[in-house]
């Protein structure tokens, strides 16, 4: 593979690789649309799911495996808790400041006009903490949920353990079971607080329905749960071993693909209940039963392991280009001059399209190659060399 081969531990699970293959071509197919006619959009939106739901599930699944087993190594404390959060921080901040400072710089420079006022909030993930999704850097939205959870999630679980001295098996269980209750009633209030008239008229429908998506979809606490149930599934996955690798996870994940293909195309209209409080548990209960099949499919599927493995690798980075490098930066406002106006798929549309698979996947290598690799190798170095 040359230039697109790269460096991959050997305890790699094909699984989880596969999911979070899938979650990012979600994403990506979602935001190319911006690029083609609008003929296609309906086309593509038939096969199009959460992807970033998936991303959420997959994380908690993951760091709550890597929270879970320390917590069981090692005595709860300051320490310990500084040192997770050192390590998550290495993990995920290097190539997120580059591109946030890039995005700020340029944005500066040639479309002042769409520089945020308190765009300093987006170094500390509070820019839709409590407010409204700003449309600089839009992706960043669910950046700031994935902080602020192992921010404050670690902390419940470390505070509780070092004050009420309980065992750590039944403190993560009530924590993530907390969690769960209140952000899904959390989401529940938001909901009920944004009164409509009695008649609502569609201009009343239209600001609700902005009012659901920026302030509870896009917002950071109504979507903690969803990397709950990540967490929960490495709790079972710790603690029930022989239930995680029991033949029924086949018909969970079979269980799983169908609560997803409801959640699609039976949650009702976008601006209901059902819809807005309910259907993003429904997508991560989805996720979570699947979890068991894909966390032990160990093995690949033939030639194509080595590309699912390699988009596994660079998903971060590509998440992080695709939008507002590739489509906006490079695409619009270089090669079209658009700057900051809303873009009209000419003629040549496939050229950009192309483009912007081509683009995406360079950078995102590019990134991956010299700026995750290096942080993740630093990071693992000094934890060895504390270890010594």
């Amino acid at each position: 593979m040359g230039f697109f081969k790269l460096e991959q531990s050997p305890n790699r699970v094909f699984g989880l690789d596969l999911l979070r293959f899938v979650a990012i071509f979600m994403v990506l197919l979602g935001h190319s649309l911006i690029l083609a006619p609008k003929t296609l959009k309906p086309f593509v939106y038939k096969f199009l799911f959460d992807g970033v739901a998936i991303f959420f599930v997959l994380s908690g699944f993951l760091i709550g495996g890597i929270l879970i087993k320390q917590l069981n190594k090692e005595k709860p404390s300051l320490y310990g808790l500084v040192d997770f959060w050192k390590r998550r921080w290495m993990r995920t901040l290097p190539a997120y400041l580059i591109i946030l400072i890039f995005l700020l710089i340029y944005t500066a420079f040639f479309i002042p006009k769409n520089l945020p006022e308190d765009w300093f909030r987006f170094f500390f993930f509070t820019q839709n903490l409590f407010a409204y999704r700003p449309s600089f850097f839009a992706e960043a939205w669910s950046l700031s949920i994935e902080e602020w959870f192992y921010l404050s999630v670690p902390l419940l679980l470390f505070g509780a353990l070092i004050i009420f001295k309980s065992s750590t098996k039944w403190t993560i269980l009530i924590v993530s079971t907390l969690v769960l209750i209140a952000v899904t009633y959390y989401r529940f209030y938001l909901y009920h607080a944004y009164t409509l008239p009695e008649n609502p008229n569609p201009t009343t429908i239209k600001a609700f329905k902005k009012y659901i998506q920026l302030g509870i979809e896009y917002q950071v606490v109504p979507r903690l749960d969803a990397i709950m149930f990540g967490v929960i599934a490495s709790f079972i996955a710790y603690y029930a071993p022989k239930f995680w690798q029991h033949w029924v996870r086949y018909v969970l994940f079979l269980l799983g693909i169908y609560i997803l293909y409801l959640t699609k195309y039976y949650m009702g209209k976008s601006y209901a209940e059902f819809a807005a409080v309910w259907v993003p548990t429904l997508k991560s209960l989805a996720i979570f039963l699947m979890l068991p099949l894909l966390a032990n499919m160990k093995n690949g599927l033939g030639k194509w392991t080595k590309w699912i493995t390699f988009f596994s690798l660079i998903s971060y980075s590509m998440y992080l280009v695709n939008l507002n490098i590739v489509i906006n930066t490079i695409i619009k406002n270089t090669i079209h001059g658009v700057y900051g106006e809303k873009h009209q798929p000419g003629t040549y549309w496939y050229l950009d399209y192309l483009l912007f698979w081509i683009f995406t996947i360079l950078i995102s290598t590019l990134m991956y190659k010299y700026i995750e690799i290096p942080f993740m190798k630093l990071r693992d170095a000094k934890k060895n060399k504390t270890s010594n």
